[in-house]
């Protein structure tokens, strides 16, 4: 292939309008950089944080209750209602629907 004057001209252009490109994108930069940016949040964003906080800290398992009732299971004191047993499943039924 065969360079003349023209593709060269071409070429310098291009090269070029790269340069201009990274100097206008590293400017821009630098300025976003520079600049200073502030958040505020409101009194129900700081609540809800704390609640979050509260619950992450919490035990994800009642140890008290789960003892309460295996004694009671094992003991053979425990005893549910067949109601109760077919209102929860009702209930978990109509909840997975929605």
């Amino acid at each position: 292939m065969r360079i003349d004057d023209k593709m060269r001209f071409d070429l310098n252009k291009a090269n070029e309008a790269t340069a201009k490109k990274k100097t206008a994108s590293s400017s821009y930069e630098s300025v976003s950089a520079s600049g200073t940016d502030s958040v505020s949040f409101s009194d129900s964003a700081r609540l809800l944080s704390s609640v979050k906080n509260g619950v992450k800290s919490s035990p994800d398992v009642r140890t008290d209750l789960v003892a309460d009732l295996k004694n009671r299971i094992e003991n053979g004191t425990y005893n549910v209602s067949g109601r109760q047993v077919a209102e929860k499943i009702v209930q978990n039924s109509i909840e997975d629907l929605f």
